[in-house]
C-alpha cells in the first residue's frame, strides 16, 4: 500500500542542495532550477554538460566534498554522489538537521520522493510507484502525454481567468464553486485536443460567456 503524502513544494529562492556533480545530479539541477530554487552544487567535480549548465544558469557551486555544515540553512538536500557510504552519511546528517532529504537510487534513505511527472502548461501530474519502479512511472508518463494534451493548457488558462471575475461577480464561495463545477461537469479533459475538439470549443465558449 502507498501511504504516501503527496504534495508540491513552493521552492522559489529556498536553498536546495545537490551533492554530487555527476549525470543524475545533473538532472536533479535542472529540475530545481525550474522551480526556482537557490541551488547549490557540491561536488569535487563536475561533468562537461554540468558546467555548461553553470554557464547559463546561475547557481552555487562549492569544488570539494560534502560538509555537514553545507546543511545550514537548507530547505532540501538531494544527494546523488557515486558513493553509499557518503550518500548514506548525508542523508543521516540531513535527518539529524530535520531537512527533506533524497538519496538517489536508495529509497530507504529517502524521507521523500521525487516523483516522475508529466506537465503541460498549468497542469501538472506527479506519479508515484512508491519507490518500487521508476521506469514504470516514466511510462506511466509518457502514457499521460497521449491523454491529456497541449490544449488543456489554454482551456486551464480560461478557466483561471474566469475563476478571478467570477470572485468579484459573485460573493458565495460556494455559488462560484458550483458554476465552476456545472461549467465542466460534462466535459471530458482525457481527449483534451484528440478526439473531443469540438467540445473543447464548446467548453470555452461557455467560459468565455461567463466571462463576458
Amino acid at each position: 500500500m502507498n501511504t504516501l503524502y503527496p504534495v508540491f513544494l513552493k521552492l522559489t529562492g529556498k536553498k536546495c542542495i545537490v551533492a554530487g556533480g555527476g549525470r543524475v545530479a545533473m538532472n536533479k539541477v535542472e529540475k530545481l532550477l525550474e522551480s526556482k530554487a537557490d541551488v547549490t552544487v557540491v561536488s569535487p567535480s563536475l561533468t562537461e554538460d554540468l558546467e555548461e549548465l553553470a554557464l547559463r544558469n546561475s547557481f552555487h557551486i562549492l569544488r570539494r566534498e560534502f560538509r555537514k555544515r553545507d546543511l545550514k540553512d537548507a530547505f532540501l538536500i538531494i544527494s546523488a554522489t557515486d558513493c553509499k557510504e557518503t550518500n548514506r552519511r548525508i542523508a543521516n546528517e540531513a535527518w539529524e538537521a530535520g531537512i527533506l532529504c533524497n538519496v538517489a537510487d536508495d529509497p530507504a534513505l529517502c524521507n521523500f520522493y521525487v516523483p516522475s511527472v508529466y506537465q503541460t502548461g498549468d497542469l501538472k501530474i506527479a506519479v508515484s510507484t512508491n519507490g518500487k519502479s521508476p521506469a514504470a512511472a516514466k511510462k506511466i508518463k509518457e502514457e499521460l502525454s497521449l491523454i491529456y494534451g497541449p490544449e488543456i493548457a489554454d482551456v486551464l488558462e480560461s478557466l483561471g481567468v474566469l475563476r478571478k471575475k467570477l470572485e468579484k461577480k459573485v460573493s458565495g464561495s460556494r455559488e462560484r464553486g458550483k458554476i465552476l463545477s456545472d461549467l465542466i461537469r460534462e466535459y471530458t479533459f482525457a481527449s483534451t485536443g484528440r478526439k473531443d475538439t469540438e467540445k473543447i470549443g464548446k467548453l470555452k465558449e461557455e467560459i468565455e460567456r461567463w466571462s463576458s
